[in-house]
Formats: structure tokens, sequence, C-alpha cells
């Protein structure tokens, strides 16, 4: 679910393409800055369809980060009742719009109209990165376990300039040390799946898509980079120098 990156999209959308993915299914939580326009005109070998979904609920563009978190809390308090009966679901506005729009996307996966396949759901800010296979579809294909599941790092972009690619700029990256060793342990349990189709359907997180049956990879074998803007403010370091490049 994307809102205002058309500034970065074509390379996101390019890099995966590249990396095997065949079919990306893109909505578009109201279309701020010609984003569908610019991924229709956009030639990459692969299925791109896009949903574009009127703006609803609320929206935090524009706001400094402390602005942000204190809508966020009057969100949830304002939406207490129904997050506590299973109304609504979601930490905030965003995370209930994905909930909201992504079921129907996913539902012909889990029903088996689009065959048999592996399915993830990235943002526009993450990048898979593969160090010993030459595609997704290697990934999977070594497969034992119905789900699997990229550790997050963290990358620093201090100082992006939207005007040039986000992985020239950005290369320094949080450690699996720091992150498995810092007291909050909500930063080592943060994933990103990748589950078969009949598996693709959007529970209580979106970040592991499902519960069930899971291998969490090795992330020296395959993991996911966040290049989130602005940068977190968070007592992680940035120490580990690792520009993302195309397997192979």
């Amino acid at each position: 679910m994307s809102r205002g990156d058309a500034d970065k999209i074509a390379e996101w959308l390019r890099y995966h393409a590249r990396l095997g993915f065949e079919d990306f299914q893109i909505v578009l939580d109201g279309d701020i800055d010609g984003t569908e326009d610019l991924l229709r005109t956009l030639d990459v070998p692969a299925r791109v369809t896009v949903h574009p979904r009127a703006e609803v609920g609320e929206y935090h563009d524009g706001m400094a980060p402390d602005e942000r978190r204190m809508r966020v809390q009057q969100w949830r308090t304002e939406h207490a009742a129904a997050l506590e009966s299973g109304a609504m679901r979601g930490i905030d506005a965003i995370s209930w719009r994905q909930q909201l729009h992504l079921a129907e996307v996913f539902a012909p996966y889990a029903a088996g109209a689009r065959g048999r396949g592996w399915l993830t759901l990235i943002d526009v800010d993450e990048f898979i990165v593969l160090t010993e296979h030459g595609s997704i579809g290697a990934l999977t294909a070594d497969a034992e376990a119905p789900r699997l599941r990229f550790v997050n790092f963290n990358v620093d972009t201090t100082g992006h300039d939207p005007r040039r690619p986000v992985l020239e700029q950005h290369t320094m990256r949080w450690s699996i040390d720091d992150i498995l060793a810092h007291p909050d342990r909500r930063w080592a349990r943060r994933v990103k799946s990748i589950v078969r189709y009949r598996c693709a359907r959007v529970n209580s997180s979106v970040h592991k898509i499902n519960k069930g049956r899971h291998a969490l990879l090795d992330p020296a074998v395959a993991r996911l980079h966040h290049f989130k803007m602005p940068v977190n403010e968070l007592d992680i370091p940035y120490t580990v120098d690792d520009p993302v490049r195309l397997p192979g």
C-alpha cells in the first residue's frame, strides 16, 4: 500500500522485478503525487496491477514525528472501543487502512484463483536482500515451511535526496547483534513474511501476514532493509556498511 511514493516507487519496482517477482498488486492510499500515472508508464518484466483507493480516515502527511506520535495516541483513544471489540484492527490509521484494503487483494491468492506461488507484503521503503540465492524463486524453492520470515534492518537515511536513487545514497544499517541485544524485544521480533498463496491472509499483523508454521531466515542468507524516512529516533546505531546490490 503506497502513498506519496512517486519519487522512489520505480526504483523499488524495477529492483524487485529483477529479483524475480512477477506480479505486483499496488494499493494507492489516495494518489497525492501522480503515482498512478507513473506506474502506468513503467516498462518492467512483471504484471503490475494498480488499485486506487479514496482517502478514508486521517492522514499524517508532513507532520513532525512528535506531532504524529500524539495523533496516533489520540486515534487509539478515540477508537479504543472498536479496537477492543475487533470491529477495527490496527495500531494507527495507516495499519487500519491496510487491514481494510488488503484483505480483498489477498483473497484470490488464498482461494487458489492465482494458481500456486508465494506472496509477500512489503512497503516501497523496504528492499528484500538475497545473498545466497540468485532470485526469490530460488529462495522459496528451498523452503520447507509455508511461511518464511525476513529479519528487518533499519538503514540510516539521513540527508536523503529524493532526486537520487535510494539504494545509491544509503548503505549503513543496524547489526543483528545490536538488534538482539536491545532491551525492547519488539525489534528482534519485527519481521516481514513471504508465504504460500494459500496462507495469504491479513490477520493481526501485516508484518507476519498470518500465524502458523514458519522458518526465520538467517539474515546472512536473506533479509529486509528498511529505508524509513524520516530516520527512526532509536538508540540502535548504524554500524554495518551493506550496499544493496542485485544478486548474481
